[in-house]
């Protein structure tokens, strides 16, 4: 049963990833747009974030024991959903089984080491995710971040704890959605900074008789300002996390076939 269940995951999963493939490609020029405008202090902030939030992570696994429960410890997922495949694939290739059940939900499941055609997999795999960022960022920013401009710090709490909540559908324990609630409190901060600095600015339109207009962006657009600079941020820190996996990865990879 636990094996079935791990195989609905997966297929899930990438039935998921297939479908918002193809809503990221009609939406491809939004990606050229967000990898543009990604610096060194992107990814030095999302360096920064990531340390901040597996930290937390880590604090509540240790010292509030209940926030380790997550659906994924129930069929032996380690980690995020989004991985499934990827850690599926390597206890076929590796001649091994998914475990019944895991014997400590905190301490991931032991995998071997993937064959070569998985390991090329894998790489490809964590590729078209980097590729899937941007798109997914958007809608999450549209959905969470939109109309921040005027809230109450209550608010700016609530709707980052419904952010990271909503991340256990992908089957992470309950410590690692509320540690994604303090990324998603940042990007709440930098939307309204975003916001306060385009409203600080003004255009110039020709007026009646051509005479020159000075006037503030209108709402609409301080928020799609605002929303692509989150999407900026939030797309660096998930790349920054595929990275790092990928980079161990590959060093683990390399090592064990030493």
């Amino acid at each position: 049963m636990i094996a079935l269940l791990r195989i609905a995951v997966v297929v899930v999963v990438l039935v998921l990833l297939a479908r918002a493939a193809r809503v990221a490609w009609r939406n491809r020029r939004l990606a050229l747009v967000v990898w543009r405008r990604i610096g060194a202090r992107h990814v030095a902030g999302s360096l920064g974030l990531v340390v901040v939030v597996l930290a937390t992570a880590l604090a509540l696994l240790q010292f509030v024991p209940l926030t380790s429960v997550g659906l994924g410890s129930l069929i032996g997922l380690s980690g995020n959903a989004v991985f499934a495949p990827l850690e599926e694939a390597t206890l076929r290739s590796g001649g091994g089984s998914p475990p019944a059940a895991p014997i400590d939900p905190a301490e991931p499941v032991a995998l071997p080491r993937p064959s070569l055609p998985v390991a090329a997999g894998t790489v490809l795999f964590l590729g078209g995710l980097l590729l899937l960022f941007p798109w997914l960022a958007y809608v999450e920013e549209r959905v969470f971040r939109e109309g921040l401009e005027d809230a109450t710090l209550g608010l700016q709490v609530w709707r980052a704890l419904k952010f990271g909540l909503l991340h256990m559908v992908m089957l992470i324990p309950l410590a690692a959605a509320l540690a994604i609630g303090v990324a998603g409190f940042v990007y709440g901060r930098i939307y309204r900074r975003a916001y306060q600095r385009a409203a600080e600015q003004s255009e110039v339109v020709q007026g009646p008789f051509g005479i020159p207009v000075v006037r503030p962006p209108s709402v609409q657009r301080l928020r799609a300002h605002a929303v692509l600079e989150t999407t900026v941020w939030h797309a660096a820190f998930n790349s920054t996390i595929v990275a790092l996996v990928l980079v161990g990865f590959v060093v683990d990879w390399t090592l064990r076939a030493a």
